[in-house]
C-alpha cells in the first residue's frame, strides 16, 4: 500500500467546486420559484375574472329586469376592473399591470368599478335594455 497525500489534497478542491456549483444554482432556482408563484397568483386572479364574466353574461342573456346577487372572492394579489368606456371587458390587474382579461358579450354600464378582496355583488339588467349594471353591496 502506497501512502501518499493525493486524496487529502484533492478533497478541499472537490468541496470547493461542489459548493461553487450549488452557489451558482441557488439564484436560478429561486428565480424559477418566484416566477411560478407569480403565475399561480395571476391564474387565480384570472379565474375570479372568468367567474364574474360568466355571471355578467348570464344576467345579460336573461332579459330586462333580471337580477342576481352573489359573493366573489378576489385573491389578495390584485383586483378586478369592470365598466367604464370599455364595458365589455373584465380586467385582472396586479401591481398596476394587466395580467389577463375576459371579454363579455354584454355591455357593463356605469363608471369603472374596482373590486378587491371579498365582495358581494348585485348584477341586474337595465330596464331600458342598455346593458348590465354591477353594484358592490
Amino acid at each position: 500500500m502506497i501512502l501518499d497525500r493525493k486524496g487529502i489534497l484533492a478533497l478541499p478542491i472537490k468541496l470547493t467546486v461542489s459548493f461553487l456549483i450549488i452557489a451558482l444554482m441557488v439564484p436560478a432556482t429561486m428565480s424559477a420559484v418566484d416566477t411560478i408563484s407569480e403565475d399561480i397568483d395571476a391564474r387565480k386572479l384570472l379565474d375570479a375574472a372568468e367567474i364574474l364574466g360568466d355571471r355578467i353574461d348570464k344576467v345579460g342573456s336573461e332579459g330586462p329586469g333580471y337580477r342576481t346577487t352573489f359573493i366573489l372572492e378576489i385573491p389578495d394579489s390584485g383586483y378586478l376592473e369592470i365598466g367604464g368606456a370599455e364595458g365589455r371587458v373584465v380586467r385582472a390587474m396586479s401591481d398596476g399591470h394587466q395580467v389577463g382579461r375576459v371579454l363579455l358579450s354584454s355591455q357593463v354600464t356605469g363608471d369603472i368599478l374596482y373590486l378587491e378582496g371579498y365582495v358581494i355583488l348585485s348584477i341586474h339588467n337595465d330596464p331600458d335594455g342598455e346593458g348590465v349594471a354591477v353594484e358592490e353591496l
